[in-house]
Formats: C-alpha cells, sequence, structure tokens
C-alpha cells in the first residue's frame, strides 16, 4: 500500500486502494492543466462569462451524457465566444494556479522525472498562465486556437481517429508518444478527459469527477485536494529509496520538469 499523508487517507471520496508509485527512476508524470494546475477550470469559466447565449448549456449536457465528445463540444462552444485580445488577456490575469505548484516542480525535479502537461484545454492559454507562477519550460500538449477580432475558432492537432471518446485531444495517444522506454505514468488530474489516461496509468492522483469516476469503476487512486498532497506523496514514496543520480533521458527531450522562479 502507497503511503499518503494522513490528511489525504482521510479523504472520505477515496474508497479503493491506491497502486504504488513507480521508483522515481522509472516514472514519468502526465498533469492535466484546467482544475488540476488551475484551481477553476478556465474554459468553463471562459465560455460562461463571455459565450452570447445559453446555448453552451445543451452543447455540455450532449457532452456530459456521452453523445458528442469535447472536440464537437469545445468546437460549437468557442463558436459562441465573443472576446478580443485584450478582453482575453485580462480575462487569463484572473486565472490562479494551484498553490502547490511550485513544490510539486520542485520535487518532480529534485529526483529527475520527467513530467509534460497534457490538456483538453488551449496553448496560449496554459503558457500564459504558467508563465505568471515562473514556469516557461513545462511541456504541454494541448489544442490550439485561431483569434481573429473577437472570435475564437478551435484547432485540434493531438486529435486521433482511433480515440475512442472523440476527443479534441487524444491523450492516451500523447502519452504513449512522449513515453520514454523503461518508465512507467503517473496520472494527475480531475475530470471526464482525464479517464482514459488514467485507465492506461500505473498510478493516478485524482479529486473531483476524476475521483468518482474511478471510484464507480474500481480503479485504484491517491485522492489529493491541492498538488501539495501529491507532492508530500511522492516525497514519501521516494526519499525512501537513495535519491536518483543517473541522466534521464528527458533532459536530452524536453521532458523534464523545470526549474521555476
Amino acid at each position: 500500500m502507497l503511503r499518503v499523508p494522513r490528511r489525504i487517507r482521510l479523504l472520505g471520496e477515496h474508497r479503493h486502494p491506491s497502486a504504488p508509485v513507480p521508483p522515481a527512476g522509472a516514472a514519468q508524470v502526465w498533469i492535466d492543466f484546467d482544475g488540476t494546475i488551475t484551481q477553476r477550470d478556465v474554459l468553463d469559466d471562459l465560455i460562461q462569462r463571455y459565450a452570447v447565449s445559453d446555448a453552451w448549456k445543451l452543447i455540455e449536457e450532449r457532452w456530459q451524457a456521452g453523445i458528442i465528445g469535447s472536440r464537437d463540444c469545445l468546437r460549437e462552444e468557442f463558436n459562441l465566444i465573443r472576446i478580443n485580445k485584450a478582453e482575453l488577456a485580462d480575462f487569463l490575469q484572473t486565472v490562479s494556479v494551484d498553490p502547490g505548484l511550485n513544490h510539486l516542480l520542485d520535487t518532480l525535479r529534485k529526483y529527475r522525472v520527467p513530467v509534460a502537461v497534457l490538456s483538453d484545454g488551449i496553448d496560449h492559454f496554459i503558457s500564459a498562465v504558467l508563465a505568471r507562477s515562473g514556469v516557461t519550460d513545462l511541456p504541454i500538449r494541448s489544442n490550439t486556437l485561431v483569434h481573429r477580432g473577437d472570435r475564437l475558432s478551435l484547432r485540434c492537432p493531438h486529435a486521433s481517429s482511433g480515440c475512442s471518446c472523440a476527443a479534441a485531444h487524444c491523450k492516451c495517444a500523447s502519452a504513449e508518444e512522449l513515453l520514454q522506454i523503461g518508465r512507467k505514468t503517473i496520472y494527475i488530474g480531475d475530470g471526464r478527459s482525464d479517464l482514459c489516461p488514467s485507465r492506461k496509468a500505473t498510478a493516478v492522483f485524482a479529486k473531483a469527477a476524476l475521483a468518482q469516476a474511478l471510484t464507480r469503476e474500481a480503479i485504484p487512486f491517491t485522492p489529493f485536494v491541492t498538488l501539495n498532497d501529491v507532492a508530500d506523496t511522492l516525497e514519501a514514496a521516494w526519499s525512501v529509496a537513495s535519491p536518483v543520480a543517473t541522466p534521464c533521458v528527458g533532459e536530452s527531450s524536453g521532458l523534464v520538469a523545470p526549474r521555476s522562479a
């Protein structure tokens, strides 16, 4: 059984044993952005604030029911948004990150564990928010957009025709492509878009909708409230072994935890 801090063991949403965390020298971390790195879902807030009508609610219901995937959902919702570039920049300034983000990245860097963001969100939003926290070289796999006037158009460079959930970004395909030989995955997330990659991960840290879904499927996970909890749990697991001293492949591939300001 994975050793986790007492505060996390007491969380009521945790119903199943947590899977053992792979050793630092054999681990690779994927982390979601909206609602995981950030304290709120950036896309949800953007759509609710700047959509020209409430039609997004019906679109969201269709996605929640599994009638459409996130690719169609986001494309239709973005078509409802009207926001100019100055307004968007101001909006992104209001986005708060999890208070444990830098603690987690410091822990991953300490043990030389590769990490990347896998998000169904937007690259520009992610980069802008991370930069405000001094994080400028964290690898990102996500969607992108074209911004003309006050209109936003979704682009999905990491969609896959073989994606079983018709996601805008097939996180499973990205994880498979980026996984380094000999490493096992740790996934950190909170939402529906995190379920498929979580099913395939060696160990999962989950909260909110992801934790509920994993509970229903009886898939082991470790609950968390903030990324401080994740960092503390990883530190507890990895500190019992000798610090990793050998270089990881990520140092040449760009998938290594960055130094944050």
